[in-house]
């Protein structure tokens, strides 16, 4: 198997065809394109996410926390605890573990969200440092958001700048190749990889689905979520917003800005499109309109004024590039 995702047909064949027990007062279950699970507690949903950190090797902590808590708040929820496994090659220094403890308590700490339990083991089974993060947050139960909510002729919504996270882990981690980038234009990277806010208030305002943008960037997080509400899409590509220093990077390196990794963008459908991106603005968040829902299954993307239809499945570009060192 390639280094990503699993593919939506081994997805689909190798795993959740092989699910079958479910039970009533689950009401999102494991499926495509629905990143966390939702659980009937009365008045309220408890909202769980698992999500592991492998590609990246600075801030590692920092990410695992941010990724797992943006999955609470693409279901609208507030992210109140965190479980972390962290699993150690053989000889991994004290002070390596202490700093992704550092940064994990830090990140926790800034969404008000307490570390309360976890694993942590050295192994030979792995010959780098990976960390898993578990996230459990609550909603109110006739606000919680899925993925599968989009319906023809709503508006799609993106907070922010594509590739945020890819760009952060480029930007890190092969700084070396790279022309000289400031350490504030690093540090505002990371202080963009939340969307805890934007889930949460896009919720309050009434949307009809979400989706955190993460591998496989804006087309993957569109992929999926057209996949989990049985629709297709338009995307603009003119209207996407992309930051300076993530097209830099991106010509350095030969990558599509729309197919990497993408934490700390929310993608939002809503029939109030227009309504939404001034909310959010109002609000303090950058959002713009980049395209539309439509009746069918298929994934357009319009590039040139062409219109190009897009696999079912998009390599993430951050893959792509580790896959050619």
């Amino acid at each position: 198997m390639k280094a990503g995702k699993l593919s939506p047909e081994k997805l689909e064949t190798l795993v959740l065809s092989r699910l079958g027990h479910r039970r009533s007062d689950v009401l999102i279950h494991a499926g495509f394109g629905e990143d966390s699970a939702v659980i009937d507690f009365g008045d309220e949903v408890c909202i769980i996410s698992t999500d592991p950190i492998t590609g990246a090797v600075e801030g590692l902590g920092e990410l695992a926390v941010n990724v797992s808590c943006n999955d609470v708040a693409a279901n609208g929820g507030h992210p109140i605890g965190v479980q972390v496994v962290l699993l150690l090659p053989e000889g991994t220094e004290d002070a390596a573990l202490g700093q992704i403890i550092q940064d994990i308590d830090r990140a926790a700490a800034a969404l008000n969200v307490e570390v309360i339990g976890g694993h942590t083991e050295v192994t030979s089974k792995v010959s780098q440092i990976v960390v898993s993060v578990t996230a459990i947050g609550r909603a109110p139960k006739d606000r919680y958001v899925a993925s599968s909510g989009a319906r023809p002729g709503d508006g799609i919504v993106m907070t922010k700048t594509a590739g945020i996270e890819g760009t952060l882990v480029l930007a890190q981690d092969f700084s070396d190749r790279l022309p000289a980038i400031p350490q504030v234009d690093v540090n505002r990277l990371r202080r963009q990889l939340s969307v805890v806010r934007e889930g949460i208030l896009a919720a309050a305002f009434g949307v009809s689905a979400m989706h955190d943008m993460t591998e496989g960037g804006l087309l993957g997080a569109a992929l999926e979520l057209a996949a989990a509400s049985e629709v297709g899409f338009v995307i603009n590509e003119d209207a996407v917003p992309i930051a300076p220093l993530t097209h830099q990077i991106c010509r350095q390196f030969g990558l599509d800005p729309l197919a990497l990794l993408s934490s700390g963008s929310m993608l939002i459908t809503s029939s109030r499109a227009s309504e939404l991106v001034r909310f959010l603005n109002d609000h303090k968040i950058e959002a713009a309109r980049i395209g539309t829902i439509h009746a069918g299954r298929k994934a357009l993307l319009q590039r040139n004024n062409e219109l190009i239809e897009l696999p079912a499945c998009i390599e993430d570009e951050l893959w792509r590039f580790f896959s050619r060192q």
